[in-house]
Order: C-alpha cells, then structure tokens, then sequence
C-alpha cells in the first residue's frame, strides 16, 4: 500500500513538473517580450559610402512590425533611401520599406518580416540608397 501511494505521489509529482515546464516554454508566445526591444546597428559600405543599419527589436520576430533606422553620413541623394526584405533564392514579391529622413539626418521605416511556410529563417535586407548603390545584410530572424 505504501508503494503505490509513493508511486502516485511520484507521478503526481512528475506530472507537476512537467506542466511547469511546458507553460513555461509556451509563455513566450503568449505574451510580447520587451527585453528584446534592444537594436542592433549593422554596418556596409557601397563606393566609399558607409551605410549603418539598425533593426528593433533584434532580433527580428516574424509577422510584427519592425522599425528600421538608416544612417547614411554625407549621403547627399535628393531620394530618400529604402530597404527592400527577401529570402536568398526565393521569389517572394515586392516586400519594401520606405524610409523617411527624421530631424536628425537619419532615415526611418517600419515593415514586416513574413514567417516562411518552410521554416527558413535566414532574411535578405538591401538598402538601397539612390545615386550611391546598394549594400545587402544577411541574418537571421528571431522565429
């Protein structure tokens, strides 16, 4: 008799544990996480032009807004640039964000990583800067 309530008591224990555990590594999904809201600022170049990238939050989630800051020092085109998003080797259709110059000098924009069906996670951004060429940055996105 004593063993089959230690044994009931060790499965209940188990049992306990292990929906901790599972609504622990589902609450991600439930809830937005703001410790990730840190950017990270990607650096290229294109004839002599640095091109600075940043991307918020980093790393990027799929299928939620996203902010994208461009710096371009000295970059004297009259068009502002933009950021086209793409997967390596994938015809995705046109996934572009215009960016527009903020006080400061700086171009900003907001666009949508799409989540890939195949469960690619590894994204294209170029930024492309008018009259100055373009530079491409590869990464990968959060999910």
């Amino acid at each position: 008799m004593k063993r089959l309530i230690g044994g009931l008591f060790a499965g209940f224990a188990l049992l306990i544990v292990a929906t901790i555990y599972i609504s622990y590594r589902s609450w991600d999904g439930l809830v937005e996480r703001r410790d990730s809201e840190t950017a990270v600022v990607l650096r290229g170049a294109v004839d002599g032009q640095e091109v600075l990238l940043s991307i918020t939050p980093w790393p990027p989630p799929t299928m939620r807004e996203v902010d994208f800051t461009v710096s371009l020092p000295g970059y004297a085109g009259k068009a502002s640039p933009y950021v086209d998003l793409s997967m390596t080797g994938m015809e995705m259709g046109r996934n572009r964000v215009d960016l527009l110059r903020g006080d400061d000098g700086r171009f900003r924009g907001t666009g949508v990583f799409v989540r890939c069906p195949s469960g690619r996670r590894d994204w294209e951004t170029t930024v492309t800067a008018p009259g100055a060429g373009k530079v491409v940055f590869r990464f990968a996105v959060a999910d």
